[in-house]
């Protein structure tokens, strides 16, 4: 697997990444794809195993009339188009999936308010398409009634995977390449003192001349001790994978914003979760989470038994079906729905990155390169100016509820409520 563009310098340095996700995986492996020699990466608990895993696997154009991250964010999205398919390349089985994705309306209400402006944005490529409910029936093979449903936005490029098996492949690429996983390793703090910096953990301490911190969940307990603190508001999401329902591996994953839907067909099982059950953290009994997956069983079950006789009558395959497995992770929402990459301000050697807003997975792969090039001090090849860290001032929110209550703002302007059943 080759990554696109060359980097230069840094080659006989030492950075370690802290965080084994989508996005710290990325890192370390264009880290080394650039030259550097000594890469290290540090995990509570073991690369990929978190919420990367519990991710739904989707990968689009979302700056096409979905979260506004303009141009900057619809380069990353691509880049992580073209990542996944150079991953898929090397031979092993990802659940990659190129179906494209479906951008559906159950009402002409619907439409107007998430569809239309899917199919009239600037960042919408050409060949997206305007389909009727009848031409979803046939391109969705079975998964959706179309008597249930009004109209969509299909953008081919789409892609799945099951990110999972995708960790698992890339994990090996970074070890071929020579780079170092020490798992099950808590960072307790960051010093950078100009020259070096000092990862404390609970297994020792070490040094780096660099530090990329992508640790999701995290990433403020680890900056703490460099005195800056992120607006990251902390949510439990639950994804639930049904028995084996016979469906084709070449459907296109939906999205259904009136329901706050995901979905998509999985190895012939349904997958699919539902933002109307997403849970900020510290309204939880788990506001102090461990490393790894919540498991968070009151959330997994209200959601199948509030959610599923409605989503049965638009997805006939949910009907007579079972839950095989769940998973949760804990993504991290910003007050603007947009990303967070580059130094720590203070900092001369610590880049940290984060703020997926649920889109971790797409992002990923683009992020981690910024981040390798931004703690080598290199030209990104994406301008990371609207993703800068000190856009909020880092005592701008005293608590995540603060944030929370900041974030409706941005849904009434972008017609995109987060959490709870009310509009």
């Amino acid at each position: 697997m080759s990554s696109n563009g060359s980097h230069g310098g840094g080659h006989n340095r030492h950075i370690a990444v802290i965080g084994g996700g989508i996005i710290g995986c990325s890192a370390a492996f264009h880290l080394l794809r650039s030259g550097v020699r000594q890469v290290t990466v540090i995990d509570a608990g073991q690369p990929g195993a978190a919420t990367t895993s519990a991710g739904a696997g989707f990968v689009s154009h979302w700056s096409a009339g979905m979260i506004p991250l303009g141009e900057e964010g619809l380069q990353l999205q691509q880049y992580g188009l073209d990542f996944y398919r150079r991953l898929h390349e090397v031979g092993v089985e990802i659940g990659y999936r190129p179906n494209g994705t479906l951008i559906m309306a159950l009402t002409e209400d619907g439409r107007e308010r998430f569809v239309r402006p899917v199919l009239d944005s600037a960042y919408a490529p050409p060949e997206m398409q305007d389909l009727n409910a009848a031409q979803i029936g046939r391109k969705m093979q079975g998964l959706i009634d179309p008597a249930r449903v009004h109209s969509a936005a299909y953008n081919p490029h789409g892609i799945q995977l099951d990110t999972k098996l995708a960790m698992g492949v890339l994990s090996g690429q970074i070890s071929e390449l020579g780079g170092v996983f020490r798992s099950k390793t808590r960072v307790t703090a960051v010093h950078d003192a100009g020259d070096r910096v000092t990862i404390e953990t609970d297994q020792g301490s070490l040094e780096a001349d660099g530090v990329i911190v992508a640790a999701g969940a995290w990433n403020n307990q680890v900056i703490s001790g460099l005195g800056w603190q992120l607006p990251l508001l902390r949510v439990v999401a639950t994804r639930i994978v049904t028995n084996d329902r016979g469906l084709p591996s070449t459907i296109p994953t939906v999205q259904c914003r009136e329901l706050r839907l995901w979905l998509r067909e999985t190895f012939g099982a349904v997958m699919w979760g539902t933002g109307r059950h997403y849970k900020p953290l510290y309204k939880t009994n788990d506001s102090e989470i461990e490393p790894g997956q919540p498991h968070n069983i009151e959330l997994m079950q209200e959601t199948s038994e509030q959610e599923l006789a409605e989503l049965q009558t638009v997805f006939p395959p949910l009907r007579g079906s079972t839950i095989a497995s769940w998973a949760q992770g804990v993504p991290c929402y910003t007050p603007d729905n947009s990303l967070v990459v580059g130094k720590v301000p203070g900092s001369d050697n610590v880049v940290v990155v984060g703020g997926d807003n649920e889109s971790g997975v797409t992002h990923g792969p683009g992020l981690g390169r910024l981040s390798c090039e931004l703690v080598l001090g290199q030209t990104p090849f994406v301008s990371a100016e609207r993703f800068r860290v000190d856009r909020y001032a880092s005592d701008a929110f005293k608590s995540e509820a603060e944030i929370e209550a900041a974030m409706p703002a941005w849904g009434a302007r972008h017609e995109a409520s987060r959490f709870g059943r009310e509009a």
